[in-house]
């Protein structure tokens, strides 16, 4: 199941640098933002086919742990861009709604435009916390997987070194 996460982690990070590449007229921040996104789903794929490949408890222990760090940040960042998006973006917000509403003659009414703006803003507002939902239930999941997994390798690891103990025990050296 780590192989499977590790990678669709490596397949949004392709997304990621995509999305990136594709925005031409992207502010500059933007662009750096998707390239730190690209190298964070990288690393977690990476770092997870690696812990699989080796099966060896620190690095299981570090992918759990980064996988843990990138779910509560990513978490976080994305709360405040919801935030930032109801206050102090909130007019620019609906300035994109009201231009899509004019853009479109079967939408645009003069008379309910101001109604139309609040109930596309509000919509917009509910998607993006839909998804910071659904985002926050797979990662937290995914996480649980990793840790399931930690318990697993260092179980193994454990059974060995007992196993080598009991061996030593039972055949002395001279």
């Amino acid at each position: 199941m780590v192989f499977l996460i590790s990678l669709i982690a490596l397949v949004l990070g392709g997304f990621s640098l995509w999305a990136t590449l594709r925005q031409a007229d992207a502010d500059q921040t933007s662009k750096i933002s998707g390239y730190v996104t690209t190298g964070i789903y990288g690393l977690l794929g990476a770092s997870g086919l690696f812990s699989v490949m080796c099966k060896v408890y620190p690095l299981a222990k570090n992918f759990s742990v980064l996988w843990w760090t990138v779910t509560v940040l990513s978490t976080l960042l994305n709360i405040a861009s919801i935030v930032i998006a109801a206050t102090s973006q909130k007019e620019n917000v609906r300035a994109v709604c009201r231009v899509e509403i004019r853009a479109d003659p079967a939408k645009y009414n003069p008379l309910t435009l101001e109604d139309d703006v609040d109930s596309c803003y509000k919509t917009g507002l509910i998607i993006i916390g839909v998804a910071l939902a659904v985002q926050c239930i797979i990662m937290s999941l995914c996480g649980w997987v990793a840790s399931r997994y930690v318990g697993e390798v260092k179980h193994m690891h454990d059974h060995e070194n007992n196993t080598q103990a009991q061996i030593q025990m039972a055949y002395p050296k001279a």
